[in-house]
């Protein structure tokens, strides 16, 4: 689980970024962020309901949430981050999905690597 101090949770902060923030995406994971003078920087997770049932979506959630954890130290502090999952990613393992962060993270330009 991701510490509270990391987590996004009002409608009002998600939608504040998917509208005044830029896009990063791949086939099945997109990125949203927004520079932010807050700190800590803040992280979201998004699953439509497209990707599958309530258990399929919270497993796929959780599964995100624990690889961004392995992204904290190397993602750029001063951004905002909202993750939206696209159908095709409940199938994919923990490497691929892995991959497929580092993919999105990459294009924004937010690894501090």
């Amino acid at each position: 689980m991701l510490e509270k101090q990391y987590r996004l949770k009002k409608n009002k902060e998600f939608n504040y970024i998917y509208k005044k923030g830029s896009v990063s995406f791949s086939k099945v994971l997109t990125m949203h962020f927004v520079k932010t003078k807050i700190s800590p920087f803040k992280v979201g997770f998004s699953i439509s309901s497209k990707v599958g049932n309530s258990v399929i979506r919270h497993k796929v959630k959780r599964k995100l949430t624990h690889l961004f954890k392995e992204f904290l130290d190397k993602v750029n502090p001063n951004y905002n981050y909202v993750f939206v999952a696209r159908p095709g990613i409940e199938s994919l393992s923990h490497e691929e999905l892995y991959n497929e962060m580092k993919k999105v993270l990459k294009k924004g330009n937010m690894l501090n690597e």
